[in-house]
Parts: C-alpha cells; sequence; structure tokens
C-alpha cells in the first residue's frame, strides 16, 4: 500500500470499509492492517521489517501447518465441536482460516461450516458465545468466539449469521466498564488487560465487517490499556501492578490495534520482552502459548530490529516441537496444561498454528 493511500484511511476513522475483495473482509484474530481503529499516527509507524519471502521458510511453515490443520480436521467432534470450550472451538477455526481455508470451498469446507454451526447453536439468548459452566466467567470464550464468527461472516455474509454476530458485539459493547476495560463477566465491573485485548481484537474485526463500533468505546479502550503502562517498560495486569510477559504483549497489541503506534509505551516494552527467553520450558512465560501469541503479532507491527531478531528464534522453535502427528504440546511446567485447555492438543496446535500463519499473508493482519 502506498503511503498516499494509506494517509487516506487513517483519515477516515470507523468509516465503512466498502472493500470487495474477500480477503479485506477476512480479517482474523489480530486485525491490525486496515485503519478503523487508527489514527493520524499511523503512516509514521515503522515499515522497515524485510518482508516474509524467502521460499524455503515459507516452504516448512506451509508443510507445518498443513500438518496441524489436519490434525484439527481429525479432532473434530461429530456435532462440529472441539471443546464444550467455546474459546478452543473458535481458535480452531480461526486456525484454518489462517491457512487460508474458508467457508463455501476448499477440503475442510464441511469443518468450518460445522463449527460455526456449533457456535451459533449455543449462543444464549443474551448473545454470549460461551459453554455452560465457564469457570472464570463468559468474556474469554465470548469474544474468542465472536471473533471466529465475524470471520466467517467476512468470508461468507449469511444473514442469520450476521443477526447473532450483531447480538455478540453488543454484549461486548454493553459490559465494558466505567474505565474502559473487560473483565470475566458479561456486565460492567472492574477489568483487567488479559480479557480486554481479546474484546479490543473482537470489535476491531467487527468494525472492519461494518459492524460499527463507537468511537466513545474505542476512547475509553485506549485510556483503560495506557492506565496499565509500567513506567520502565511492560504492562499490568489490572492498572500498573502485576507486570508480566503475557499481559505486557497484550498491552502493546491493544495500543497498535487502537492505532497508537506511536505511544512512548511500546518500544519500552518491546525492549522488556525482547529479554525473555524463547525457550521450551518453565524458565519462559507461564502461559507460553498465550504470550507468543501476543508478541509476535506485536513484534510484526513494530517491524525493524526487533521484529527481525525475534521472529526466527520463534518459529524455529515451534517447528522443532511439533510432533509428527501435526499436533503440539505444551512446554514442561507451564500454565496452559490439559487441566485448564482441555484434552486432544486441540488448543495448543491451535495456538501454534496461529502463531506460525504470520508467514502465510492470508490475513490482512499479517500484511502491512
Amino acid at each position: 500500500m502506498s503511503r498516499n493511500r494509506r494517509e487516506q484511511f487513517t483519515t477516515q476513522i470507523f468509516h465503512r470499509c466498502r472493500q470487495n475483495s474477500v480477503a479485506l473482509l477476512f480479517f482474523s484474530l489480530f486485525t491490525l492492517h486496515s485503519s478503523y481503529f487508527a489514527t493520524a499516527q499511523d503512516s509514521a509507524r515503522s515499515l522497515t521489517a524485510a518482508p516474509l519471502t524467502e521460499a524455503k521458510v515459507v516452504e516448512r511453515v506451509t508443510v507445518a501447518l498443513d500438518r496441524s490443520i489436519k490434525y484439527l480436521a481429525d479432532k473434530q467432534q461429530p456435532d462440529g465441536s472441539w471443546h464444550t470450550n467455546q474459546a478452543v472451538n473458535g481458535l480452531s477455526l480461526l486456525a484454518f482460516m489462517g491457512r487460508g481455508h474458508v467457508p463455501g470451498r476448499g477440503p475442510y469446507a464441511d469443518k468450518l461450516e460445522a463449527g460455526k454451526k456449533f457456535i451459533l447453536r449455543k449462543q444464549t439468548d443474551a448473545g454470549i458465545f460461551a459453554s455452560p459452566t465457564p469457570s472464570h466467567g463468559p468474556m474469554y470464550e465470548h469474544a474468542l468466539a465472536t471473533l471466529a464468527m465475524v470471520e466467517m461472516y467476512g468470508a461468507d455474509p449469511d444473514p442469520a449469521l450476521e443477526e447473532k454476530l450483531r447480538k455478540a458485539v453488543e454484549l461486548i459493547l454493553k459490559a465494558q466498564s466505567p474505565s474502559g476495560g473487560w473483565r470475566y463477566a458479561a456486565t460492567p465491573g472492574d477489568q483487567d488487560l488479559s480479557v480486554t485485548v481479546m474484546q479490543i481484537v473482537a470489535l476491531r474485526a467487527a468494525n472492519n465487517a461494518e459492524i460499527p463500533v463507537p468511537q466513545a468505546a474505542i476512547d475509553k479502550a485506549i485510556a483503560y490499556v495506557k492506565s496499565c503502562s509500567v513506567p520502565t517498560g511492560g504492562f499490568g495486569y489490572q492498572g500498573n501492578g502485576g507486570m508480566s510477559p503475557q499481559v505486557s504483549a497484550a498491552g502493546v497489541i491493544s495500543l497498535q490495534l487502537l492505532g497508537k503506534y506511536d505511544d512512548p509505551s511500546i518500544p519500552k516494552t518491546l525492549e522488556y520482552l525482547n529479554k525473555i527467553p524463547v525457550q521450551w520450558n518453565a524458565s519462559g512465560p507461564n502461559y507460553f502459548y498465550y504470550f507468543h501469541y501476543y508478541a509476535i503479532q506485536a513484534q510484526y507491527q513494530a517491524g525493524g530490529k526487533s521484529w527481525n531478531e525475534w521472529h526466527p528464534r520463534v518459529r524455529e522453535l515451534l517447528l522443532s516441537k511439533q510432533n509428527s502427528d501435526g499436533s503440539w504440546d505444551v512446554p514442561p511446567g507451564t500454565a496452559e496444561n490439559e487441566g485448564v485447555v482441555g484434552p486432544n492438543k486441540v488448543y495448543w496446535t491451535a495456538m501454534a498454528s496461529l502463531i506460525l500463519e504470520i508467514y502465510m499473508h492470508f490475513l490482512p493482519a499479517y500484511q502491512r
């Protein structure tokens, strides 16, 4: 995209997109490419990272992803689910779409359709996409399931899906706290950055699919994320306390997604993140997949030296740890074990796939 064209986009905050391309409606978990939540600062953000065009790298990643997608396809249940947890179901669908598989065609069309129908069937009258008894409240599940449904709608604008999707987005907006964040419950109260980032991504994608989000909600979200910034670098879980690698990565991607690419907290936080070892053991982030899921996107959007030094380490670690059946395990001693995320390695495999899918360029999130 030319600089002039990018600057035209950035002056049209929250105006409806009229793109005809399925790819531009097909927004993924990070939907960072277009300018719905952007500000005039967008044109100044770093564009210095080298494009991911090395043929051998892309080939290796493609082979690994095709194996992981087959694993996920084989683990889908007859009712269309992978798990009772709708977050896991949403992530699984997103992994398929991040590899370029879309509803209505291709070898996994039936899998996508079945997964979509399961999530829609389980929506409550209040609009919540969640399992019957979510352990921490529904908003983690709801945000990721909403995001998956946005992607399905962007690729195949089914009126029945749209009705349910609008209801889901309305619930997110109603659940925003007075301070601008979100928490586990589907009602406004307190907030934390871990839940908030997921709602921001879902709202960003929804607005890109022409389901508008009020500017007031975005302004409040910006204020809350900035309030979590730690002056020396990093972000806190609630306010600027409880800093950790995973919520620090979430803070950076939230600001980038909201158009604040030049916020002074970003370079300081990236410096902090770059000191965290990329390794397969408990010495790294306790929530390994959650961390890398956000960190690689934050690094890519930042570009430059930080990105170029970060992504090869993550890529090589994940490629080296893929199982022969296409799945991934969890690093020993870390928190995302089967007791938390469920059996069959589905969560781990979907998350590892989404991290590696940055190389695929099927999604606007993975473009500049």
